[in-house]
């Protein structure tokens, strides 16, 4: 049986959740200093699916349901939950991220909740909030705006 390769390559998962308000939630990345999206670290063993749903769970504990989740079933055999896009990201601290982003609709969520289990900063930002904020990759920024154009 093949293996993934894992010595150079991280395997990520991150999604672009979008509330009622019509607000993203971002988190600070203390080693990256700036803005990103909720996720982490695909575990051995977990599929995409998995280890978002996980991290969801572990660093807000909010619900929420994919956006663009076309279900399929073969009896039962075949699941299909469409990422929004496959990025291959340099990270300077750890290499190559191999990174399935997905996005997402909030379910439910506390306001009150401002960190992350990590103590890791949480912020609902607004389109204006997103377009204004200064410390924001491009690829974030412009994801997060696609996130509020297309869930509703």
């Amino acid at each position: 049986m093949s293996k993934i390769n894992w010595k150079d390559k991280c395997w990520v998962t991150t999604i672009f959740l979008v509330n009622d308000d019509r607000k993203v939630l971002l988190t600070w990345n203390k080693n990256l200093q700036t803005w990103i999206p909720v996720g982490g670290h695909i575990d051995e063993g977990e599929t995409p699916e998995d280890a978002i749903k996980r991290e969801v769970k572990e660093e807000t504990g909010f619900e929420f349901k994919f956006y663009l989740d076309s279900h399929e079933e073969n009896d039962g055999h075949l699941k299909v939950i469409k990422h929004y896009r496959f990025q291959v990201e340099e990270v300077s601290h750890h290499g190559r991220h191999m990174n399935f982003v997905f996005l997402g609709k909030c379910l439910s969520y506390d306001a009150n909740v401002v960190e992350t289990d990590e103590q890791e900063k949480l912020r609902w930002f607004s389109e204006d909030e997103i377009k204004n904020e200064k410390v924001m990759l491009e690829n974030v920024r412009k994801t997060a705006l696609e996130a509020l154009r297309l869930i509703d």
